[in-house]
């Protein structure tokens, strides 16, 4: 049992990255129509994007709990690098959120709550923001065992590009609805910190509040994903496999008699 500490490190300042960079364009724009939330999922789809390209060759650039998960379900990571990876992007979230707390102080958070995930109740309710949540991270773990992993596929390093722009989609699908995780690890850091700044305490107690829905949602579409993975991946293995034909047991062919030379009628030995 080794573990990769280079992967972990990656995954730790990834998360980190990633959380001031999503979180941060949210503190500094709100989103609360349409033109902002576009800004928004822009962020958080090209920030998975260039940080995936970035940690890729070190830790496969997961920078998701959820990915992670899936990905260990699907037995392509060791249960024992998820863990680890989980806990340095748990920590990543915090560090980021952390360093939001110094760009944007509570009058220039549009958020007020460092980018929280909080739940519209109001026009939505509780499930159908676990519904989209489990629907958003599936189609994000489905598009990471699609273009990243499967063998089949044929876009190579590429594959960033399909994962960030997954992410922006389902931002778009969600942000209106509970502000888009699919991503506990995201929605981890600017939660806690949030809470104990207190910019908007009424806020940060339903974010606290809605964070189990954060990490169930995302969790459950990962598990999915992995399933849905499982025969896709076996008829592939078993496509992959070459069988060896069996050595012919028919015997060589016989080298050629010599021609026989059939001397011309009257004719004799000298």
């Amino acid at each position: 049992m080794i573990l990769d500490l280079r992967a972990v490190a990656a995954e730790l300042v990834a998360m980190t990255f990633f959380v001031i960079i999503g979180c941060g364009v949210a503190c500094a724009n709100g989103a609360s129509d349409g033109e902002t939330r576009l800004v928004v999922a822009f962020a958080f789809g090209m920030g998975i994007l260039v940080l995936a390209y970035t940690v890729g060759h070190h830790s496969g650039g997961q920078i998701n709990c959820a990915v992670t998960l899936s990905l260990v379900l699907g037995g392509k990571v060791p249960w024992y690098q998820g863990i680890a990876n989980v806990l340095a992007q748990l920590i990543g979230s915090v560090l980021g959120a952390l360093f939001l707390c110094i760009m944007f102080p509570c009058t220039a958070d549009m958020t007020q709550t460092l980018g929280t995930n909080i739940i519209d109740k109001d026009r939505f309710g509780v499930a159908p923001a676990l519904a989209g949540e489990i629907f958003g991270t599936l189609l994000l773990c489905y598009v990471v065992w699609e273009t990243a992993v499967s063998p089949k596929s044929t876009v190579g390093q590429n594959a960033c590009i399909a994962i960030g722009f997954a992410v922006f989609l389902a931002h778009l699908l969600l942000l209106p609805i509970d502000g888009c995780s699919i991503n506990p690890t995201r929605s981890f850091g600017p939660a806690i910190v949030g809470s104990i700044r207190g910019c908007n305490p009424e806020a940060s107690t339903k974010g606290m509040e809605d964070l189990v829905i954060m990490f169930v949602g995302p969790l459950i579409g990962a598990a999915l994903a992995a399933a849905l993975q499982f025969p896709f991946l076996k008829q592939r293995t078993a496509a992959l496999q070459v069988v060896p034909e069996p050595p012919s047991k028919v015997a060589a062919p016989a080298a050629p008699a010599a021609p026989e030379i059939i001397a011309p009628e009257g004719f004799k030995e000298p």
